[in-house]
């Protein structure tokens, strides 16, 4: 049973307990009704036995006929007092004289002075002119002080059209006690039932009230009134994601408001700033606190992302925040996607936006990224099982891009870019900036080093005479069994190793200059090179070339990218990494030549080498062993 539909079910029970206990009831009533009515119609059938035996004897002439014959008197009113069994108190036959009184015709009493013939009779109900005059036979309710009689019965005696008189069957209050007690075991069991239902609603409210609150417990973070992780997956249940835009909203460095202020006053901070957020989001978004100050946003796409991811951007960042008489504010950080069609776990998405939330945190802070994701393919791709699956089906393979010596148009070497190839569609390969970072310092990445460093082993053995350069980062040489494995093939294969080039990827600042040479010297003992990737971007500085033992630096291609842009500026910072590099005797070499504009900006900087899609895309190695000039 899932949680979600429990206060459901605690509620359909109840109502139907309750349903339960109102139907018993009615039911008993009905057939205690339905009783009454049985024996009401049997006595009317009784009373029409009698008046037509009545009317038989008297010859249709009842008073004239009973006021000459006191013997026919005598013997109809013992034959009347035989027709009183217990449920009726009384039997007797009125006239009604011209003036409107009533008196005795005949009395079936078995009281030992009946009443004589022509005596009157004074009815406390007015029915019983109404019942002599219209000639309808009725029953009518006895008032509390005519003793011992429930009901009674008026039956008029007619012919041609005109009352004779009026017999009346008094049903005793003993009878009716009877009928009102034919179903007193099912009301006692009623009863007892009852009281059962009505405790066992008390206890299931109690537990309903119970869950409610815990359910609110679980749902909504206590201190801010934002909703948690458990309301999203449940929130999602029964909604389409790709209906809404997503973003996270992270306050940067919130950890020095409570180290200066306490962690009583970051908590006034938090509550202020979720509301703050509440005002500013659209009315149907929702509010999950995913950590102590992240929180991941969802509205609808009827709303622009750009629009409300720069509106909160701003009004957050300008907030200000009154702390023990200071008053401070906070800068923010925001990723952001709109959730792709077919979209089938929000926590792909969220796992995305984390991955892009860390590139704003190591690139400064205080700004916004938001993701461009077209489908549901490229969620797919960065999710660990799926790239799991591939590493273990061996679905990977090596392209390889040529870098070129720029003076001649001669290929120098190859780098190697690894690619997944599609579980569906084997004609789609995978780049890495699609998954990798799902398996960032997991052991996939490390099988994936391994099995990209087994291809590359095997294309040098295959092909002597071409150079190889492989990216690595420093955590895969960092790894005992990856170390293991360059060493071993190193140590068996070293007229290959002086045709191997390792780039090192900067995605971790070099904080151990002393560890990092000493595997660095490892690799070069062997007749390696060592590569530094992206310089001029990210962690890289000028330290490294102070502390590191390298042999080429590999120019940052957002930087070769401006001498399209700000050719003059962009050619004042490359040129003096070039001056640097002839400095230190490392050879320079350009990427992400993508065009004959750039290409020839970086030809007239004269540097060493250079690497783009305008030269050569990645492509098999084959495709290229005949080429050896790109002019």
């Amino acid at each position: 049973m899932k949680l979600r539909y429990i206060n459901k079910y605690i509620l359909l029970i109840l109502l139907l307990l309750l349903s339960f206990g109102v139907y018993m009831q009615w039911s008993v009533s009905e057939s205690t009704r339905q009783l009454k009515n049985d024996e009401i119609e049997k006595s009317k059938q009784y009373a029409a036995n009698i008046a037509a035996w009545i009317m038989k004897k008297s010859k249709g002439e009842i008073e004239s006929t009973l006021r000459s014959d006191p013997t026919l008197q005598k013997e109809l009113s013992e034959m009347l007092e035989t027709f009183v069994i217990p449920k009726y108190a009384y039997i007797f036959l009125l006239k009604q004289t011209p003036k409107g009184h009533y008196r005795f015709l005949l009395d079936g009493s078995k009281a030992e002075e009946k009443e004589r013939f022509g005596t009157l009779f004074f009815p406390q109900n007015k029915q019983f002119d109404e019942v002599y005059k219209r000639g309808q036979v009725k029953i009518i309710k006895q008032e509390d002080d005519v003793k011992g009689v429930w009901l009674s019965l008026l039956y008029p005696l007619r012919k041609e059209n005109r009352t004779q008189a009026l017999l009346v069957l008094d049903l005793s209050k003993w009878y009716g006690k009877s009928l009102e007690s034919y179903n007193s075991p099912l009301q006692s069991l009623l009863w007892l039932m009852q009281i059962f239902l009505l405790f066992s609603f008390i206890f299931l409210s109690v537990i309903f009230y119970r869950y409610y609150q815990f359910r609110k417990s679980i749902l909504t973070d206590r201190l801010t009134g934002a909703q948690t992780k458990r309301y999203l997956e449940e929130f999602f249940l029964s909604r389409k994601m790709h209906d809404y835009h997503a973003l996270i909203v992270d306050i940067d460095e919130f950890k020095e408001v409570n180290r200066n202020f306490g962690y009583e006053s970051g908590d006034e901070v938090l509550k202020e700033f979720v509301r703050t957020l509440a005002q500013q989001l659209p009315k149907e978004s929702v509010i999950i606190r995913t950590g102590g100050a992240e929180f991941s946003l969802f509205f609808p796409k009827q709303y622009t992302l750009e629009e409300i991811a720069q509106k909160l951007f701003i009004h957050m960042r300008q907030k200000r925040y009154l702390v023990k008489n200071h008053v401070i504010q906070m800068n923010i950080s925001i990723t952001g996607m709109e959730i792709p069609p077919e979209t089938k776990d929000i926590q792909h998405v969220l796992r995305i936006l984390d991955e892009e939330m860390l590139k704003v945190k190591s690139q400064g802070k205080n700004s916004i990224a938001l993701v461009d994701l077209q489908s549901d393919q490229e969620i797919k791709y960065r999710q660990i099982d799926y790239i799991k699956r591939a590493l273990e089906e061996e679905r990977l393979v090596c392209l390889y891009q040529p870098i070129f010596k720029t003076k001649t148009g001669e290929i120098k070497k190859y780098e190697v870019l690894v690619r997944l190839v599609d579980e569906e569609d084997t004609s789609v390969l995978i780049p890495p900036g699609r998954f990798l970072s799902a398996i960032k310092g997991t052991s996939y990445y490390i099988k994936m080093s391994k099995l990209v460093l087994s291809q590359v082993f095997r294309v040098l053995e295959a092909y002597p005479d071409i150079e190889l350069s492989v990216n690595l980062d420093l955590d895969d040489l960092h790894n005992m069994d990856m170390m293991q494995m360059i060493m071993d093939y190193l140590s068996k294969n070293r007229a290959y190793a002086g045709r191997l080039t390792f780039e090192i990827l900067e995605e971790n600042e070099i904080r151990d200059y002393s560890r990092a040479n000493f595997i660095f010297t490892q690799l070069k003992a062997y007749g390696s090179k060592i590569a530094i990737d992206d310089f001029g971007s990210g962690y890289s500085n000028y330290n490294y070339l102070i502390q590191l033992d390298i042999d080429i630096l590999k120019i940052d291609g957002s930087l070769i990218k401006e001498l399209r842009t700000t050719p003059k500026r962009a050619e004042v910072v490359i040129s003096s990494i070039k001056l640097l590099a002839e400095t230190f005797g490392y050879e320079l070499v350009a990427e992400f030549v993508a065009n004959e504009t750039v290409y020839e900006a970086v030809k007239a900087l004269e540097i060493d080498y250079v690497q783009g899609h305008y030269l050569g895309e990645p492509k098999p190695i084959e495709a290229y062993l005949e080429q050896t000039n790109l002019y």
